[in-house]
């Protein structure tokens, strides 16, 4: 989905009756996979009671706490972070977000999604031309194996053909990653025999 296409956000003042305010460290401090976050409800007219709050319970208990290194930490975290620390993350993050983008562009058989405020990018695979692999499990999968670069496989979130970047690495480790990443696409790209053997990487 392109970004002019996304929900805009709205402030969490501006919001009357019914509305949720969402945090979590790890977009904000560069711990992705930490596990503590928060969500806070106001539900005036009781409209998320049946199904809403329930569904919130339910997925607060996927995974039964945050670490306790994250929850020793986050009071000094929340109290002490200078505003100068988001302002350079923004500006590297916002970077490599347009780095990756233009580059990820220019490789044949890749459709990147430019993300609207992420410390990832979605990347689209256009399997059709890389007949070489069944799905992005697979593309991945060789990717690693060859080019030492890891990209998560979008089918874990029920999203086939696309594969996942972080944003938040240096700029030159993330330039060399996608060159990397455009030489695996140009030698794969248009072929058609299959590399697998009864889903055995060959």
């Amino acid at each position: 989905m392109s970004p002019d296409r996304l929900p805009k956000q709205v402030l969490y003042s501006q919001l009357s009756s019914s509305h949720r305010k969402r945090g979590h460290p790890r977009l904000c401090y560069l711990v992705p996979g930490w596990r503590l976050g928060w969500i806070m409800i106001h539900d005036r007219h009781g409209a998320f009671e049946k199904q809403v709050r329930p569904g919130l319970t339910s997925l607060s208990q996927r995974i039964l706490g945050p670490n306790t290194l994250v929850q020793g930490a986050l009071p000094k975290i929340l109290e002490s972070t200078p505003q100068e620390f988001f302002d350079f993350t923004i500006k590297v993050v916002k970077r490599n977000a347009e780095i990756s983008y233009e580059t990820m562009s220019r490789i044949p058989g890749l459709n990147p999604v430019m993300p609207a405020g992420g410390m990832f990018m979605m990347v689209g695979i256009d399997m059709e031309k890389f007949q070489a692999f069944k799905d992005d499990v697979q593309f991945t999968e060789r990717l690693v194996t060859e080019q030492s670069v890891f990209c998560l496989p979008a089918s874990c979130f029920q999203y086939p053909n696309f594969f996942r970047i972080v944003l938040t690495v240096p700029q030159e480790k993330l330039q060399e990653a996608c060159e990397r990443i455009d030489e695996f696409c140009r030698k794969y790209y248009g072929k058609k025999t299959n590399i697998y053997d009864n889903g055995v990487m060959t």
